[in-house]
C-alpha cells in the first residue's frame, strides 16, 4: 500500500461514525475537512478520482445496518462486496463473522482508505482488496460461478449506462446461485428487475452531498428470474 495515498486520506479526513451504524467508524470528508471543498479541476490536478471513498453513503450503510441487525446473514459464508467505496459493508460482514470478505474497488485511493477503516475498527485481518473491474471483464477468475456465497452492492445504481452492465452482471451471478443483496437510497438508475424489499432505514445525510437532511435507503434481495 503506498503511503502517500495513506498520508492523502489521513490529512484530508476525519475519523468519524457513520451516522446509521455507529459500531463502524471510517475516515470521511465533512464540511470542515478541505476535500470536501476541492472542485473537479483540483482533483484532476491532483490525478484523484471523484472521492466516492470519503462518504458513507445511505445505501452502504443500509447494508451494513442490516448484516448487523440480522447477523446470520454472513456468518460462515464468503462476502464480496462490489463497488466497496469506504469498505462499510465488508467490514461489518467481517465483524459478523463471515468466513472470508473480499473488497473490491477500481481506484487505488479507496483501496487505501478500506485498508485504514479495517484497521479503524480493530481489524487484524489484513483486508483482500480486488482492484478489478469485475463488470467490465466478467471473464476474471474471481467473478465465476461460486466464488462467493452473497455479494452486497451500495449505491451503484448512479450513473447510466453503468448501471444497466452492473445489473446485468448482478443477475447473471443470481442465476448462478450467489445472494444478491443492493442497498440504494433511491438513485435515478435504479433499474427495474425482480427485486424483494426487505427492509428500509431512514439515514442522516448531508444536504451538501444528498440535497436532504434524512433520506430513506432500502436493502432489496435481486431475485433470480425476471418476471
Amino acid at each position: 500500500m503506498k503511503q502517500n495515498y495513506l498520508h492523502f486520506i489521513k490529512t484530508h479526513t476525519k475519523l468519524c461514525s457513520a451516522s446509521l451504524v455507529p459500531e463502524i467508524k471510517l475516515h470521511t470528508a465533512s464540511d470542515i475537512t478541505s476535500l470536501w471543498h476541492m472542485t473537479e479541476s483540483d482533483l484532476k490536478q491532483k490525478n484523484i478520482s471523484p472521492p466516492f471513498w470519503a462518504f458513507a453513503w445511505p445505501g452502504g450503510q443500509a447494508i451494513a445496518r442490516y448484516i448487523f441487525d440480522n447477523p446470520s446473514l454472513v456468518k460462515n459464508k464468503s462476502v464480496l462486496d462490489l463497488a466497496s467505496g469506504s469498505g462499510i459493508a465488508g467490514i461489518a460482514a467481517i465483524i459478523a463473522f463471515a468466513r472470508h470478505v473480499d473488497f473490491n474497488e477500481i481506484d487505488p485511493l479507496a483501496c487505501a482508505s478500506i485498508h485504514l477503516n479495517c484497521a479503524a475498527n480493530g481489524l487484524t485481518v489484513y483486508p483482500s482488496i480486488f482492484r478489478k473491474n469485475f463488470i467490465a471483464d466478467p471473464t476474471h477468475d474471481c467473478s465465476q460461478k461460486n466464488s462467493w456465497d452473497i455479494i452486497f452492492a451500495g449505491d451503484v445504481f448512479y450513473e447510466q449506462p453503468m448501471s444497466q452492465k452492473i445489473f446485468n452482471w448482478l443477475l447473471n451471478r443470481a442465476r448462478e446461485g450467489t445472494e444478491i443483496l443492493i442497498g440504494d437510497p433511491g438513485r435515478c438508475y435504479f433499474p427495474d428487475g425482480p427485486f424483494e424489499m426487505l427492509y428500509q432505514y431512514s439515514v442522516k445525510t448531508s444536504k451538501m452531498i444528498e440535497k436532504e437532511d434524512e433520506i430513506i435507503s432500502r436493502v432489496y434481495r435481486l431475485l433470480h428470474d425476471v418476471g
